[in-house]
């Protein structure tokens, strides 16, 4: 199957909020849609930080083992300033995440075939070694991953221009962002080079193209989307300490192959492409629904606040002669004259 050449776009550079409910006294629901805020291709040789049109996924998976590149190698980072729609602050565990998705362009045809299954480390070693396992199905995953930070960066000083490394361009652990799994804590942990260390990465999740099936080759605007699995342990507790900061950072990589001057890269569109900033291509968007539940149990507070004010009597009055079960403090069934004697003594306290 082949979708169509092109799909729905986000008008301009402007996020979009696809229904933001507030519900009065106990949570507040957001189901929005945002495009990316900085977008990088983290790689040594990228003289075009935060401005290269496309960035490229790729792998470097020698035997035997050596440590002078990160396995993950070329990578794509993205991240979202969720504070303008998703109100940051409110404490990490009051964020009940229920769906993210992000999705992404392919600026040309990709390199290897679809592969919707992680692929165990011991399958990119030469079939001739002890150790190795057969890949079972064709291509090579393009995996989702947290971002982590060293060298004095972090989740909100990072920016699309930092320097790519503050020491050797070379090797493991020189990068000041990138792929980081994550833990049962909502920790992370460096899997840039899980090949050398001998560890099979889960990512956050595997990319699925929409129109094609597993084994097909995706072409130049298939998007990439990624479901991430909420269920695992850690996720949402990751998830929810960025969205307190008010910014997620993710990588985008692959361990498939590549090699010097080959013709065709698996690439990404980024937001600094001209195709993108005339809305005919779209760069990474994010697609998220979060519940900011309530953080304090205060008689009468309507708004959430943690504060019994003439605000919360406000919104009492209008819910006035109703069976509202926020407001029917008595639980009558109506809000009334008795319902308001209780909220007039909780002002205040």
């Amino acid at each position: 199957m082949r979708p169509n050449s092109f799909r729905r776009q986000i008008v301009g550079a402007i996020a979009m909020t696809i229904g933001v409910v507030v519900s009065r006294g106990t949570a507040q629901s957001f189901d929005v849609t945002m495009p990316t805020t900085a977008d990088r291709w983290m790689y040594p040789f990228n003289v075009t930080p935060g401005t290269r049109p496309a960035g490229s996924v790729f792998g470097y998976t020698p035997f035997p083992l050596e440590e002078s590149f990160d396995n993950r190698d070329g990578q794509v980072i993205v991240a979202f300033d969720t504070g303008d729609l998703i109100p940051s602050g409110a404490g990490p565990g009051r964020y009940q995440i229920d769906r993210l998705v992000l999705e992404i362009t392919l600026s040309g045809p990709a390199s290897s075939e679809i592969d919707v299954t992680v692929d165990d480390w011991r399958t990119y070693l030469p079939s001739r070694t002890a150790e190795a396992l057969p890949d079972l199905d064709p291509g090579r995953p393009i995996e989702l991953f947290g971002a982590g930070f060293r060298f004095g960066y972090d989740l909100l000083t990072w920016t699309e221009d930092a320097p790519f490394s503050d020491g050797d361009i070379f090797g493991i652990e020189n990068r000041n962002v990138f792929a980081a799994g994550i833990d049962a804590n909502g920790g992370t942990f460096d899997v840039s080079s899980n090949y050398t260390a001998g560890f099979t990465a889960e990512p956050l999740a595997v990319a699925r193209f929409p129109g094609y099936d597993a084994g097909e080759f995706a072409i130049e605007g298939a998007v990439a989307t990624f479901e991430v699995d909420l269920t695992v342990p850690g996720v949402r507790t990751w998830v929810g300490e960025g969205l307190d900061a008010g910014r997620l950072v993710f990588a985008i990589t692959s361990l498939v192959g590549a090699s010097q001057g080959d013709a065709v890269l698996t690439q990404f569109y980024l937001r600094e492409n001209p195709l993108v900033e005339v809305g005919v291509r779209e760069a990474s968007t994010l697609d998220l629904a979060v519940v900011i539940k309530k953080g304090c149990d205060v008689p009468g507070d309507l708004d959430g606040d943690c504060a019994t004010t003439g605000g919360d009597l406000g919104i009492f009055l209008s819910l006035w002669n109703t069976d509202d079960s926020d407001a029917d403090f008595n639980f009558d069934g109506v809000v009334d004259g008795a319902d308001l004697g209780l909220i007039l003594g909780w002002i205040g306290l």
